[in-house]
């Protein structure tokens, strides 16, 4: 005796294709349904097959991985980012405008989530980019610090103005693949927390000067407790002793070996900002709602990357509560970045202008 279920089923009940025996249909990509058999389902029906131009859906096929993405907003494959087939505009019109879904690892996701907005972070976008940066710096400095202890011929540094010019060099130039990608994917500034409100931009450039006066006085009560620490018996003389050395270096450097290290601290300084506070900062947004967990995540990679590449443990607390004070600064302004712009490339400027003077 047989059963209706068993019947197999010719046409996808969603666009009509013919699908034969493929479990998933090869025009929409849509699971193909058994339908459940009943007294009525004996008699013939017509199946009715909209033809290409009354089809209110769409399915692609990723080439990378093979998913089946169903958003007709999506231009790369949210799972491996691989570039998707282009619907001509004339057809989108035609398409049914509905939310779509992305399957990932366990669950069904919104795309909105992936999908790139001009003037804010996608979580993933955001942490791609910051990952390309972070792995353009690595490499940069282990260059510039090859280039550094081959020319004594020793395997060390020997410390000048010169050395203390050229290791500059990673962070004036890790910052610039930010700003490239914005330019090519023609998104806005304000992403990367470049407003243009002029009354939001005057109100950055005072919180800015505070923040310049708060670092300072930071800084000062930071040298005065390892100066007690000293005193009391903690052996922090290599640490003293290396603040001695580049503050003499520093004080002694020719006018325009002082000027060119200004310049690449500056430089330095801008692609640093736009790095942790216009990308990762902004991107953590996305992730987290309580800001004070943003300011210490992106305090905490900034002083553990420091401490991996120059190691002194007694800077880790300088960096890490110096970018948690700019943190603050960028979140009073509402992300607006010409505020920790100001302060930290000042509060670097008048730092090394004391030492020289």
């Amino acid at each position: 005796m047989s059963n209706n279920n068993d019947k197999k089923i010719k046409y996808c009940v969603y666009c009509g294709t013919d699908v034969g025996n493929e479990t998933y249909c090869p025009n929409c990509g849509k699971l193909v349904i058994k339908l459940n058999g009943s007294k009525e389902s004996n008699k013939p029906q017509s199946i009715h097959r909209p033809s290409s131009i009354q089809k209110t859906e769409i399915s692609r096929k990723c080439p990378g991985c093979g998913s089946l993405v169903t958003s007709i907003v999506l231009d790369q494959c949210p799972i491996c980012d691989t570039v998707l087939e282009q619907i001509p505009e004339a057809r989108k019109e035609l398409l049914q405008r509905k939310p779509g879904l992305i399957f990932t690892d366990k669950k069904l996701e919104p795309e909105e989530k992936f999908i790139l907005k001009k003037n804010q972070w996608n979580l993933k976008e955001g942490m791609s980019v910051f990952g390309t940066c972070m792995y353009a710096y690595v490499i940069i400095f282990f260059i510039v610090y090859f280039i550094l202890t081959s020319q004594g011929g020793t395997g060390t540094i020997e410390p000048n103005i010169q050395v203390f010019i050229i290791s500059q060099i990673p962070e004036a130039l890790f910052g610039i693949y930010p700003i490239y990608y914005i330019y090519s994917k023609k998104h806005k500034p304000e992403k990367i927390g470049f407003l243009k409100d002029s009354k939001k931009i005057l109100l950055s450039i005072v919180i800015g000067a505070i923040g310049v006066i708060v670092l300072i006085l930071f800084d000062f009560l930071y040298s005065a407790l390892i100066n007690v620490l000293a005193e009391i018996g903690l052996d922090l003389s290599v640490v003293i002793s290396n603040v001695v050395l580049q503050n003499d270096i520093i004080r002694n450097a020719d006018f325009l070996w002082f000027f060119l290290l200004i310049l690449l601290i500056v430089v330095g300084t801008f692609s640093t900002e736009i790095v942790y506070r216009g990308l990762l900062h902004n991107t953590l947004k996305q992730k987290f709602k309580n800001r004070i967990y943003i300011i210490i995540i992106v305090a905490l990679a900034y002083a553990i990357l420091m401490i991996i590449l120059y190691p002194n443990p007694a800077y880790f607390f300088l960096n890490f509560i110096g970018f948690i004070i700019i943190g603050i600064i960028f979140e009073i302004t509402n992300g607006n970045i010409y505020s920790t712009l100001i302060a930290n490339i000042l509060y670097n400027i008048l730092i090394l202008v004391l030492i020289f003077f």
